[in-house]
């Protein structure tokens, strides 16, 4: 289902749970890919908003992805994902607990979103944000997907994003995938089909036992 808030669209799930999240799309935009997990995602009992950051625009080459994506402002951001949380709320029973997710820049926006709002949990597959720092501002756990391959992601994630969240005492899942690159779960000439399956199970775990 479709809904809007404000100058925000969503693609909605709601499931039965009392865990919803805000689903970010990647640099492509909120294509059938993202559609696609977010609907696996309801169908795991979680419900989901899927946030259009791009406001309907699709990426036809990655020179457009790379322009929309620095269209993006940091305030933009968390205001769309704000309202995703909102709509979450407003329509899924009492005490949820309500996170984020996405996948690249999806899931680097996804993490600092969830840092910046003071929300319940994120899964971020090798995304990055620029303050590690601001790891102190998220509730609950997070979750990192990480390709061994991944020359930019993965060093930010050990060197920098891990040693923040250890002082910060944050709870943080790391799952780190062998011989694979970035963007693995994806459609695509790399993606890897033993390695996404892995990671998916991972992940619905990682959310079923939010409560």
């Amino acid at each position: 289902m479709l809904e809007k808030i404000g100058n925000w669209t969503f693609e909605t799930h709601f499931a039965t749970s009392k865990t919803g999240l805000v689903l970010v799309h990647h640099i492509v935009g909120l294509d059938d890919y993202t559609r696609s997990v977010g609907k696996q995602i309801s169908e795991a009992g979680i419900s989901v908003a899927a946030v259009d950051l791009y406001h309907g625009k699709l990426a036809k080459n990655m020179d457009e992805a790379f322009a929309l994506r620095s269209s993006l402002k940091r305030d933009d951001v968390l205001d769309g994902i704000g309202k995703g949380v909102e709509l979450l709320k407003s329509k899924m029973v009492s005490d949820v607990r309500v996170g984020t997710m996405g996948f690249c820049m999806g899931g680097g926006l996804a993490l600092m979103a969830a840092c910046n709002l003071g929300l319940d949990f994120c899964v971020d597959y090798y995304g990055m944000m620029e303050n590690p720092d601001e790891v102190k501002g998220i509730n609950g756990p997070i979750q990192l997907i990480l390709a061994s391959e991944d020359p930019r992601i993965t060093p930010w994630a050990f060197q920098s994003f891990l040693p923040a969240a250890m002082k910060q005492k944050k709870r943080v899942d790391v799952q780190l995938y062998p011989n694979v690159g970035h963007a693995f779960h994806s459609p695509g000439e790399r993606y890897n089909a033993v390695a996404a399956k892995d990671a998916w199970s991972h992940t619905l775990d990682f959310l079923s036992g939010l409560g």
